[in-house]
């Protein structure tokens, strides 16, 4: 086990991912993978033996990326109300050092570890060297967290809950959406609107502003009508764009990370085409006259499914070498 004692995982509002993490030539390598439903599991430490005992594997320590904000070693999940701990973790488990960490900020801290190639381009510009990078986006919530340098070299992430700053809307498709959101849920954000939790309420009020019959469909059907031309999901899928890419113009305004903006998460991939649209990369840099501030900040989708996991291994490596 030399050099292979690493646990990481990605626990998210649907999904929980484990995996053993290890540097090999510089990069981190993920090998034992696993991905368990979390329906399937009252609780984390229910999925995290399951894990164990399915790949037999004894780690001397562990970093997990949460989905909701950590605190003194101790997190419930945003989507899931899992209550997770690490001094639990740590005694249930024997193992020896676990750090809990947002899963966002595990995502920014993976994008040092990855290459020009594991990008694409959303908007061309110029990085500002030395400023803050953004790391936002949504999967079953909407994650934010910023990137920095620190003084020694290595990088430090500053998470919060961005994701719930309320949305605003732009066109009277979406104050009618706010309006039907607020009557039923008291406060309308931008993870209620873009994100996959937020899907089934929106549509639901798309449904009211078009005048149709409320159908339980999958976000996949919705694409392939959208894509046949339905103009009820067409209009909701670059509702859902376009507050993604407003969402982060108003964080980059807020953080001044003109280091550029990576989009990460599984419906900011679903729905890349619609992020690329002169309508949504206007949303990002739209700000009267602070328009130009925006200009020339680059923004950057994230392609690999194992960020959060690379991202957690280099948060506890950079951890362990400050001690």
């Amino acid at each position: 086990m030399t050099g292979h004692e690493l646990l990481v995982g990605d626990v998210g509002g649907t999904n929980v991912r484990f995996a053993m993490a290890r540097r090999v030539d510089g990069r981190f390598r993920i090998e034992d993978f696993e991905k368990l439903k979390g329906d399937d599991f009252k609780s984390f430490d229910d999925a995290l033996a399951s894990y164990l005992e399915k790949t037999g594997l004894k780690p001397s320590k562990a970093c997990f990326a949460m989905a909701g904000p950590v605190s003194k070693g101790e997190v419930v999940l945003t989507n899931r109300g899992w209550q997770v701990s690490a001094s639990r973790i740590s005694r249930t488990f024997d193992i020896g050092s676990v750090h809990l960490i947002n899963d966002f900020a595990a995502m920014a801290r993976a994008v040092p570890e990855h290459g020009p190639e594991d990008f694409e381009t959303i908007i061309e510009g110029t990085p500002v060297d030395n400023a803050p990078m953004l790391v936002a986006g949504p999967g079953t919530g909407f994650g934010v967290a910023t990137l920095l340098r620190n003084r020694t070299g290595g990088w430090y992430v500053l998470n919060g809950e961005g994701g719930h700053i309320a949305f605003s809307p732009r066109d009277t498709t979406e104050i009618e959406l706010t309006r039907i959101l607020l009557k039923r849920h008291g406060y309308v954000s931008n993870e209620l609107v873009a994100s996959g939790s937020g899907l089934e309420a929106v549509h639901e009020a798309f449904c009211e502003i078009f005048g149709r019959a409320y159908e339980e469909i999958s976000p996949q059907e919705m694409r392939r009508l959208a894509d046949a031309g339905d103009e009820m999901f067409l209009k909701l899928i670059k509702v859902r764009a376009n507050t993604v890419m407003s969402a982060v113009g108003d964080l980059v305004l807020a953080n001044g990370a003109l280091g550029g903006v990576v989009v990460a998460g599984g419906v900011s991939e679903r729905i890349a085409d619609f992020l690329k649209t002169p309508e949504a990369c206007e949303r990002f840099v739209e700000r009267g006259p602070l328009s130009n501030y925006l200009s020339t900040c680059p923004v950057k989708l994230m392609h690999d499914p194992e960020a959060p996991l690379i991202g957690a291994a280099a948060y506890h490596e950079q951890e362990t070498l400050k001690t």
